[in-house]
């Protein structure tokens, strides 16, 4: 369980890193909403149509919302604080990445297929891990709030 902590805490620092940079750059200041006419294009169509329809003109909002959530995922794992939901959280954006960048172009190959978006699936791999194993109880706050609490009695 040591080692899964060690990973949680490192890939919280990445989480932490990337959520920091997108909210002090470019990403929350218009490069976000620069970068969803290309992601539009390259996307599923029925992600397009969602991008196209909702995110656009919300891009500012939307874009705050993806930084402030990568951010709170690294602070939830490098803390060790309510694991599993910084490990969900981290899924559900991943997932929305890949949804962004994880198609290849129609009549790829199936390498092409599976290396589309590459990054983002290994980071949801690895997420979905941290989520079965809840390495917060070694290092982190949640063994911390789980030894104060009382055992429950089963009925």
């Amino acid at each position: 369980m040591r080692t899964a902590a060690v990973i949680r805490i490192l890939t919280g620092l990445i989480f932490l890193a990337e959520g920091w940079s997108k909210l002090t750059g470019e990403f929350v200041r218009g490069g976000f909403a620069a970068d969803l006419k290309k992601m539009a294009a390259e996307t599923w169509p029925f992600w397009r149509h969602f991008l196209e329809t909702a995110v656009a003109p919300r891009a500012e909002l939307f874009g705050w919302a993806f930084a402030l959530g990568e951010f709170a995922v690294g602070v939830g794992l490098i803390l060790g604080l309510f694991t599993r939901v910084a490990a969900g959280g981290g899924i559900a954006l991943m997932l929305l990445v890949l949804l962004g960048s994880g198609r290849a172009e129609p009549g790829a190959s199936w390498d092409m297929w599976v290396t589309a978006g590459l990054t983002a699936k290994f980071a949801l791999l690895l997420l979905v891990l941290l989520f079965a194993v809840d390495p917060g109880k070694v290092w982190g706050l949640d063994g911390s709030i789980s030894k104060r609490r009382p055992a429950r009695r089963s009925a």
